[in-house]
């Protein structure tokens, strides 16, 4: 049940087809590489300064939802055989509009401070942790493609999965596997979280048993949206989120939202114009100026302030993070992708789902008056 509101007007595989990203000898050579066991590192001068680069710019750049977003467009503006940076850019616009959406006037009159405070903590820590994770990762390639060799074996001094070693340096040697990068991404990335955040008794508790689920009749947390510019229009497609607290579920979900960015041309193109033209704010008002306003005073309009204006920067206390992968069989699973995924037009559901938070009736004209053959999507 948890985050029910799902959208029949939500993206959908054309069909039940499935595609590997990985070979048979691809599986074997990963199976062997996962298999051994790891030695200590013996670390040069040059590989301490490069560590501290990268864990000092990750620090820098991890202040908030941001400076974080901003991070992957740019790295995949620079690296765009990385595939799932920008996957990322879009899925963190959306972290940012469900972090502000806490202090918006449809959200914050129904939450009391004390959950506003709780669920803000969990949102920033899953963007916050994801980051943590990833930009190193993303830097280390970086500095491999730039030294003209690989540096793969420095991934363990920044805590990352031994999942992902052997992954990176498949990548390094054949970079037309970025199907199989951008799923070992996402694999690696929520399994990061299921094992460092949703499973902390704290965030059970608060929010997966009693929060969320108190309240997901009312939060709108249930669609993952990506705007899209087609000729002067932004366009809204995306995907709904069912069972966010189940793991295979949110892979699966990454998965399809890939499809969706990386396998339709008018979506991806649409994607990097609109990244391009719309600094991320956090405001709701980025990508839907008619309905949403950041500044609090417009009439007639619902209040979706910035980041910056919302939360002050967060102080994450440094944490080890908890290994996840133990189990190849149950990782091995996921090395698939659906054919394809139909973009659907999302704005009426996103301004039903409106409505139902708000019952303004300005947004009841909205909604009616739109014309289904002003933009037709892809």
């Amino acid at each position: 049940m948890l985050f029910k509101w799902f959208s029949d007007a939500s993206s959908k595989s054309k069909d039940k087809q499935m595609l590997q990203v990985w070979t048979s000898e691809d599986k074997k050579h990963l199976t062997n590489e996962w298999s051994k066991t790891t030695s200590p590192l013996s670390l040069t001068d040059l590989d301490k300064e490069l560590i501290n680069k990268i864990r000092n710019k990750t620090a820098i750049l991890n202040r908030n939802n941001v400076t974080r977003t901003k991070a992957y467009k740019d790295y995949y503006l620079q690296h765009p055989e990385v595939h799932w940076s920008l996957l990322a850019h879009m899925v963190s616009r959306n972290g940012g509009w469900n972090m502000t959406d806490l202090k918006a006037s449809h959200i914050s009159a129904l939450l009391s401070y004390e959950k506003t405070a709780i669920m803000f903590r969990f949102l920033e820590k899953a963007n916050h942790l994801i980051f943590q994770d990833a930009y190193p990762q993303l830097l280390l390639y970086q500095e491999s493609k730039n030294a003209g060799r690989p540096l793969f074996y420095l991934l363990s001094e920044f805590h990352v999965s031994t999942f992902m070693g052997a992954i990176w340096s498949l990548f390094w040697k054949d970079r037309d596997k970025k199907d199989l990068l951008t799923v070992s991404l996402i694999i690696n990335e929520q399994s990061f979280i299921e094992h460092n955040l949703l499973n902390n008794p704290f965030f059970q508790q608060k929010v997966l048993s009693s929060f969320t689920y108190q309240f997901q009749e009312k939060l709108g947390f249930t669609q993952v949206l990506f705007p899209y510019l087609k000729g002067s229009h932004t366009l809204l497609t995306g995907l709904g989120v069912q069972q966010f607290s189940n793991l295979a579920k949110r892979i699966e979900i990454g998965k399809e939202l890939y499809v969706l960015l990386f396998k339709n041309q008018t979506v991806l193109q649409g994607c990097l114009q609109y990244s391009s033209e719309k600094a991320h704010t956090g405001s709701r008002a980025d990508y839907f100026p008619t309905v949403f306003s950041s500044e609090p005073t417009v009439s007639r309009k619902i209040y979706s302030p910035t980041i910056e204006a919302s939360w002050p920067d967060y102080d994450h206390p440094p944490v080890t993070p908890v290994a996840w992968f133990k189990d190849i069989q149950d990782a091995s699973s996921y090395f698939h992708l659906p054919s394809r995924i139909d973009p659907a037009d999302m704005e009426k559901e996103h301004l039903y789902n409106l409505m139902k938070l708000t019952g303004m009736s300005e947004l009841h004209g909205i909604f009616l008056n739109r014309k289904d053959d002003e933009v037709n999507p892809v």
